[in-house]
């Protein structure tokens, strides 16, 4: 259990000190037996396990009266999770096909809170000497997934995604656009065209093209892309084979997922 710290809100803290509780015993539990546990006042616990309450990450446990257990608004986030890993293991033997094919690294990634995030990826035998880690967040200008999956955003959700976005800007090369406005047209473009390009800027010498995955219902869920130096993103014939090769792979993932 992890102890309070002066670094964040105290309320925020256990709150979370509360999950953490029931993910180490998820019996239900009284406010008494939490106050004692986790040394919270009882009068501040209960303003905390109300608004738990209110929101349903807590629920009253009808067996057991008095008592407090998980709410299953909780296993949205399962699921969040859950999603994830199937599209992973979906996606993952054709993902090393084409890093197989094509001699280049394939990522795939989805939106963060303010940036994109890379949940897998295959490297080819070739060094490259650029890459993402798993799970890191960069900022969406340097990426072509992040760039992709932002311009394809219903638009209010765009622009209020944008506003945290932007704000971790961060110029990589003399490439990278970091100015909002000329940004907003970018993303004009590259919804139009239907995929997403990294022409070094995230790093001199490499290049990226991503693509959308869809659910049935034309909703998008990721992107998947390659990266790789920058030379064949730089010549129409190898660049539009690269493309070709990405939306073959998407559309056999969408296949087996839905």
């Amino acid at each position: 259990m992890k102890t309070e710290t002066n670094d964040f809100p105290p309320a925020a803290v256990r709150t979370l000190q509360i999950l953490d509780l029931f993910l180490e015993d998820s019996s239900s539990k009284s406010l008494k037996t939490i106050s004692e546990k986790l040394s919270i006042p009882f009068t501040s616990l209960y303003r905390i396990a109300s608004c738990m309450k209110e929101y349903q990450y807590l629920v009253e446990d009808p067996a057991n009266p008095n008592h407090l257990r998980l709410g299953y608004k909780l296993t949205g986030f399962s699921d969040i999770i859950s999603s994830e890993k199937y599209l992973i293991k979906i996606a993952h033997p054709f993902m090393k096909q084409i890093c197989n094919d094509l001699g280049q690294a394939c990522q795939l990634c989805i939106l963060s809170s303010d940036g994109v995030c890379t949940i897998d990826q295959c490297l080819p035998k070739s060094t490259i000497t650029y890459i993402t880690r798993l799970n890191e967040v960069i900022p969406i200008n340097v990426s072509a997934s992040g760039k992709l999956l932002t311009a394809l955003l219903p638009k209010e959700e765009r622009a209020c995604f944008l506003k945290k976005a932007t704000l971790r800007f961060t110029p990589y090369t003399e490439k990278t656009i970091t100015d909002p406005a000329l940004f907003s047209e970018h993303l004009e473009q590259i919804a139009a065209q239907g995929y997403g390009t990294d022409d070094e800027e995230y790093a001199i010498g490499v290049g990226c093209i991503a693509v959308p995955i869809h659910t049935p219902d034309n909703k998008i869920i990721a992107a998947v892309g390659t990266t790789g130096p920058v030379a064949p993103y730089k010549t129409s014939e190898s660049f539009n084979s690269i493309l070709e090769h990405l939306k073959e792979t998407a559309q056999q993932i969408e296949e087996r997922m839905f």
